[in-house]
């Protein structure tokens, strides 16, 4: 790849690659470091991958580099005092309250799928990826994440009706 080329990739998939760091691992920081290896690796191999898979490529590496930091955290331990602190944000209390709420609620409920299917919303849902996209990153069939995705909506949806009703 030219140079031109590696800026066009950098471009148009820069924001949606982060998107889907952020949806793994929920710390800006980290899905910056993630997004930025993912490029830097692009730029050291730039034959890794056909160039209409550039961005199933991409998604992939930043899925092995958080695959990678889970397993290194899981070797070490992190004093609570030095855990980052959260940003305040600048909506009314009640509104913060509910939205976090259902925000738990339906992370709970991801939190309960498979970890296969919980890539396949990861991926569709904060990625923005395409269903062939999805299957390249996975390693599937487009079929198989169309269907994948769909059941995990449904499950999802009778998970989040079965709490709500459980609520009232």
């Amino acid at each position: 790849m030219r140079d031109a080329e590696i800026e066009a990739v950098y471009r148009q998939y820069a924001v949606p690659l982060k998107k889907y760091a952020m949806s793994l691992c929920h710390d800006e920081t980290l899905a910056e470091d993630f997004t930025a290896d993912a490029f830097l690796r692009a730029l050291r191999d730039p034959n890794g991958c056909g160039a209409n898979r550039v961005f199933p490529w991409l998604c992939r590496i930043v899925r092995n580099r958080w695959i990678d930091h889970l397993r290194r955290r899981e070797r070490q331990n992190v004093p609570l005092d030095e855990a980052p602190e959260v940003a305040e944000p600048s909506l009314p209390v009640e509104e913060r309250a509910i939205q976090s709420e259902e925000r738990l609620a339906l992370y709970r409920a991801i939190g309960r799928l498979s970890p296969l299917w919980r890539d396949v919303v990861y991926l569709r849902a904060f990625a923005g990826l395409t269903f062939r996209e999805i299957g390249e990153v996975l390693g599937q069939s487009e079929v198989w994440a169309r269907v994948t995705f769909y059941r995990c909506r449904m499950q999802l949806k009778g998970w989040m009706q079965d709490e709500t009703d459980a609520f009232l």
